[in-house]
């Protein structure tokens, strides 16, 4: 059975009432990937049973209607269009042996945008931080027709990027990295640097028109559950402003606050210790011993920089991570969706963020586990380089390699922008596999006796979990009502079970009513942002008018 006859077969049993023979149409371990139209939230439905539970509540309520599908007569996937009673959808679906092994639904935009008047002062929607992920919801909405207001604390839009270290620069290429409405221009470098990054961000939010105030800092919020708003502070310039918005989103990244061990005899070390995210290098650390405690991006990148200028770096490892050079992720991990010769072959950046949310977690890990087992055997001379050079390396506990470690926890991998060759050559120094036991004067002490003379350290150590943000702007209690943000329960280090299958907590409800969170990469904001915008928008549709 062909795909397009797959999909007429699929919508006559849903609309009928022989929604119990749904799941005969999937195979015994087939996959829904449902992003809206059908279920109201982001989520995975594996195997029939639940595939056949999930099509006969969604069954009630709605139907699948028009569905064209855009492949030729005889193909067993591709794309299609779809309608049902509340809006326009899109999706893909994988058929072999005349049953579905994977169908992926989407909702793209409402029948009815919503249009009634507010003359609220209050905005129906707060978003609390303007970087990548503030800014493209708020396009969303805009192009919604909800009513929305952005505040952040920096004085400029942008500022976040301008902050870091002086030589980041984006490892994810431009095909990858484009925000809704206004794509990067074809003239746009393949990686991008901080500050570029930056004032795109400033001239993205002018262009269009974004509702934002900056040198605005939240100070406090607190839900009124009896009228279903939220009473929020808002320190304005000099100003203190009140609102009482609907609904509160947190945009602040997809992490917490910085990470800084209290090391026994921290105090008593002479020299200068920052944190990577409040790192900048100076001159005048040339000739100087610098410890940096971690071994990911943010450790390797600042190592590369001060060997540049005569310092001499030692990275402290404390445990496993994972290396890649920049060719291999983009070729293989990325280069398939979002690279030049993607589009050359007519995988626009839209097609792409489909193919890439077509594919269940589950299936996933299995497909990175071979595009890594691949990796580790071409390069491996490079991964012996460094393993002899004292760095202790992993492919993520399972194998499955950066983009399911990065979907995990977000961390413990350095995308190789030139480190590598500076650990292998010995311009930077590795100890590996040992705890920091103490600080002392000048140096940093070990728990195997060693010790590292240190003039200065950097604590290239993480940051905790983006729920720090609802403690410390709402309160405790509603950061533990909420839970732990990002992971999928892959039952690995840093990502406990049980299964979800979808990000925690990520652009869905969540325990605490109208708190929501966005995070994450570039594409992670350009994709994710439509389907919360729609989220709010129902609620914004059938919200009354209030005038002040």
């Amino acid at each position: 059975m062909s795909a397009n006859a797959w999909l007429t077969k699929f919508s006559a049993v849903f609309n009928n009432d022989d929604r119990d023979s749904i799941e005969e149409l999937f195979q015994i371990d087939g996959f829904w990937r449902d992003y809206l139209p059908f279920g109201g939230t982001l989520q995975t439905l594996e195997g029939r049973d639940k595939i056949g539970q999930f099509a006969k509540e969604a069954g009630l309520t709605t139907t699948i209607e028009k569905i064209t599908f855009e492949g030729g007569a005889s193909d067993s996937e591709g794309f299609f269009h779809f309608e049902t009673s509340q809006g326009l959808g899109r999706g893909y679906v994988r058929i072999s042996d005349g049953l579905c092994e994977t169908l992926f639904t989407q909702l793209d935009n409402l029948k009815e945008k919503t249009t009634h008047p507010d003359g609220s002062l209050n905005p129906f929607v707060l978003i609390v931080g303007g970087g990548q992920g503030g800014l493209a919801l708020g396009a969303q909405l805009a192009d919604l027709g909800v009513n929305y207001l952005i505040v952040d604390k920096h004085p400029r839009v942008g500022d976040q990027w301008r902050s870091r270290y002086d030589s980041l620069v984006l490892h994810d290429p431009v095909w990858y990295d484009h925000l809704p409405f206004k794509p990067f221009p074809s003239d746009w470098p393949t990686f991008t640097p901080k500050d570029q990054m930056a004032d795109w961000l400033e001239s993205y939010a002018h262009d269009l028109n974004i509702n934002i105030w900056t040198n605005s800092k939240l100070t406090s919020a607190k839900y009124i559950g009896s009228e279903g708003k939220w009473a929020v502070t808002i320190e304005n310039d000099s100003k203190v402003v009140k609102l009482e918005p609907t609904h509160l989103i947190m945009a602040l990244g997809l992490s917490g606050f910085p990470k800084i061990p209290t090391f026994k005899g921290k105090d008593i070390f002479k020299g200068p210790q920052h944190h990577s995210s409040a790192f900048k290098l100076q001159e005048e650390y040339s000739g100087l011993n610098v410890a940096i405690v971690g071994a990911n991006n943010s450790a390797n990148d600042i190592a590369s920089d001060l060997v540049k200028i005569g310092a001499r770096p030692t990275l402290i490892q404390r445990s496993t991570s994972l290396v890649v050079r920049q060719d291999d992720y983009c070729d293989k991990v990325l280069g398939p969706l979002y690279s030049a010769d993607a589009v050359s072959r007519g995988i626009t950046t839209d097609k792409a963020d489909i193919l890439q949310a077509s594919v269940p977690l589950r299936l996933l890990e299995k497909k990175h586990k071979k595009i890594w087992d691949s990796i580790r055997q071409e390069q491996k001379s490079y991964y012996n380089n460094l393993a002899n050079a004292g760095f202790a390396l992993d492919f993520a506990e399972d194998g499955t390699g950066l983009g399911m470690k990065y979907r995990r926890t977000a961390s413990g991998y350095y995308i190789d922008v030139g480190a590598a060759e500076m650990i292998m050559d010995g311009r930077i120094s590795v100890k590996s596999g040992h705890s920091v036991s103490a600080l002392s004067e000048d140096a940093i002490h070990l728990d195997d006796g060693s010790s590292i003379n240190a003039d200065m350290i950097v604590y290239a150590t993480g940051y905790g979990d983006m729920t720090e943000w609802v403690a410390a702007l709402i309160d405790q209690e509603t950061a533990v009502k909420v839970g732990p943000c990002w992971g999928y329960g892959s039952a690995t280090k840093g990502d406990p079970g049980p299964w979800i299958g979808e990000l925690r907590n990520m652009w869905v409800k969540t325990e605490q009513e109208n708190l929501w969170f966005t995070g994450g990469n570039l594409s992670q904001a350009r994709y994710y942002s439509r389907l919360l915008a729609l989220q709010l928008a129902k609620h914004f549709k059938t919200a009354p008018s209030i005038v002040n």
